[in-house]
């Protein structure tokens, strides 16, 4: 399949994609001339190309991001002496870990581009130059990933500076001070709700672009991370009942079929052989390097599940290399590095909708007593797909272990064990992070950025 990307180094610092019937096709190409001016749709809409371009950073979803959600958790581990993956690994942050630093500052990038195609767009529209379907279209798309770049922000370092508005230039700059955790989840949902109105929720030909359901799944994740269950359950059977997406026949084949021949991504991000991540190469023991494996309590968890008929086993790690390491299979193109990374797929919107579900009974005290039918029938979804029997009745209790048992199985390598493990008050018993370590639940807000920002305070423990 071919794959585009697109980097706009334009004087403005700008980049990224889009998505409406009325979207330009742009030839592939890996760069834009850096004088190129947004004057029109199509220029805006190359500059749009620069913010999915910031997300395939090394720095974010094209490596360290991506797995140090998963090496900080119980999934994987990092195998060498590089000290700011060894923190990772160990749990044990420092402020100044180089690595924070830089996947802070990445993140940032594309916040600031998103605001400044937002702004871009704004001014097109109102000059007459473009209609309100276009300007609808890339600023829906730019909500999108600026909601997603600050929830990659708060899940991890809590409060974070809420910058919404373009820098271009030094006298942008406000040094603003940290919000708070629940008025940066506010804006959030605000930036995807805008994404799914401006967006709509007809079915996407492309899962590298934003698309207003892709906003609707990730306010799913986002409404459950922050305890609002009724609303993380309406946007998941949203997406689940539009019948845009459905479930891939095989779990091996979710991860060796890309864009839109893929029919349970909802939002991937693209690379190609021209534009690579390093996802392949830093998982592959037969290559030079430093690497990240699957955990061996992982690797256990997997194969004791294969035993009862699990595929998922031998299509998530491979025993391999001299030294026998648990090789992670999601990212195996070493050669090329070119695997998309699936950020949200369909099988979490079931298993988000079974939990909300289960969390708004439990919660009112009757966690012995069975599940509701919809509950079991979207645990079994996720279970039949894997290879393994259908479950035929559940507590409520039990179904939050099955679901978290789930979840840890279905998405090894794909970021979300970590928020799992807080949102189910585990990071004590399963990471140590109890007591005087309960301050290691967040990461540490780079010492780079406090000595640059007055304003800026650090997380409490660091």
């Amino acid at each position: 399949m071919k794959k585009y990307s697109y980097i706009l180094a334009a004087a403005l610092g700008l980049s990224v994609m889009t998505g409406c019937e009325e979207r330009l096709e742009v030839a592939p190409t890996t760069q834009v001339e850096a004088d190129i001016a947004v004057t029109d749709f199509n220029s805006l809409d190359k500059a749009a190309l620069g913010a999915y371009s910031a997300v395939q950073s090394s720095d974010y979803y094209g490596y360290r991001y991506a797995f140090y959600n998963e090496v900080y958790s119980d999934n994987m581990e990092f195998i060498g002496t590089f000290t700011t993956d060894r923190e990772a690994t160990n749990r044990n942050f420092t402020a100044s870990n180089l690595q924070i630093n830089n996947t802070w500052s990445a993140i940032y990038v594309v916040i600031n581009r998103a605001n400044t195609v937002i702004t871009q767009a704004e001014r097109l529209f109102t000059a007459g130059t473009i209609t309100a379907e276009q300007r609808d279209a890339i600023q829906g798309e730019m909500y999108f990933l600026r909601g997603l770049a600050y929830f990659d922000l708060v899940k991890v370092f809590g409060g974070v500076p809420l910058e919404l508005n373009a820098t271009t230039g030094l006298p942008d700059i406000q040094f603003l001070p940290r919000s708070s955790e629940q008025d940066v989840y506010n804006s959030i949902i605000s930036d995807l709700t805008n994404a799914e109105n401006m967006l709509g929720t007809t079915e996407s030909s492309d899962p590298r672009r934003a698309s207003g359901l892709a906003a609707s799944a990730l306010l799913a994740r986002v409404y459950l991370q922050n305890g609002n269950y009724a609303q993380a359950q309406a946007k998941a059977s949203q997406v689940i009942e539009s019948g845009a997406f459905e479930l891939m026949p095989t779990f091996a084949s979710i991860f060796t079929t890309e864009g839109s021949g893929n029919r349970e991504s909802i939002f991937e991000v693209d690379f190609t052989t021209n534009d690579q991540n390093s996802l392949g190469s830093a998982t592959n023991p037969n290559t030079p390097g430093q690497k990240f494996y699957v955990r061996q309590g992982t690797y256990e968890a997997l194969q004791a599940s294969a035993a009862n008929g699990d595929t998922r086993f031998q299509a998530t790690v491979r025993v391999e290399g001299s030294a026998n390491r648990r090789r992670l299979l999601k990212y195996e193109d070493a050669v090329n590095n070119a695997d998309n990374v699936i950020v949200i797929r369909l099988a979490e919107m079931y298993l988000i909708r079974a939990e909300a579900a289960v969390r708004q009974t439990a919660n009112g005290g009757d966690n012995i007593l069975p599940v509701l039918p919809t509950v079991l029938a979207d645990i079994n979804a996720i279970r039949s797909r894997a290879g393994l029997p259908r479950l035929l009745a559940l507590t409520n209790r039990a179904a939050l272990d099955e679901i978290l048992r789930q979840r840890r199985l279905e998405f090894v390598g794909e970021g979300l064990r970590f928020i799992d493990l807080r949102r189910y008050n585990q990071t004590c018993s399963v990471l140590g992070f109890c007591d005087a370590q309960a301050f290691r639940n967040l990461w540490p807000i780079p010492l780079q950025q406090i000595e640059r920002n007055p304003n800026l305070d650090k997380n409490e423990g660091y």
